[in-house]
């Protein structure tokens, strides 16, 4: 009795297994390619990116927290800091407007 429920639960696996099986190669996946992945968008993302962290002191102070803050070494969190001054420098004329 044991060896056939065994055998009955080996079948229904496999019968379960191709089952689904067939139906995931009946079915067709359209990709909709986000706006992000096209160059051009991502393109002016990164430019807009540099202009805000060139003219919005909040924005400026939220990234340099959040691309910072968990760095724990202080040589490397100091270098942190310093690439947005080397990178992006600040326009100063935006920030007395």
């Amino acid at each position: 009795m044991f060896k056939f429920s065994l055998l009955i639960m080996a079948a229904s696996c496999i019968l379960l297994c191709a089952h689904d099986a067939a139906n995931a190669q009946a079915m067709s996946y359209s990709v909709a390619r986000p706006s992000r992945l096209d160059p051009a968008v991502n393109v002016y993302l990164s430019a807009r990116y540099d202009f805000l962290l060139q003219t919005s002191p909040p924005f400026r102070s939220y990234r340099m927290w959040r691309e910072c803050h968990t760095i724990n070494l202080i040589p490397l969190h100091g270098d942190c800091i310093a690439s947005f001054d080397q990178y992006e420098p600040i326009i100063p004329a935006y920030f007395y407007r």
